[in-house]
């Protein structure tokens, strides 16, 4: 006679596209910057001449940055060096 309090056997795999089901806490760098510069999403997309809509996409799901996006927020953000760098390392 089978154990009644068995468990069932389980697959232990992820399934992809179940981000939902794992939160993170990344943050986002126009997010952070815009923040800190006291902005709201309009007037930063007119400072980076930008579509409202480009940085809204930019801030909710974008996650991967060209190098010359970092350098342009790095100076936008008026951070010294070593504070941009513990802004990324905290977003990352």
């Amino acid at each position: 006679m089978a154990n009644m309090h068995q468990l069932p056997k389980l697959n232990g795999r992820i399934k992809i596209g179940h981000y939902h089901a794992i939160p993170q806490a990344r943050a986002n760098l126009y997010q952070a910057i815009r923040k800190r510069l006291g902005l709201n999403r309009m007037q930063l997309a007119k400072v980076l001449k930008l579509k409202y809509e480009a940085l809204r996409y930019r801030e909710r799901t974008k996650r991967t940055y060209h190098p010359c996006e970092i350098v342009v927020l790095y100076q936008l953000s008026g951070m010294s060096p070593e504070e941009f760098m513990q802004l990324l390392n905290d977003i990352a």
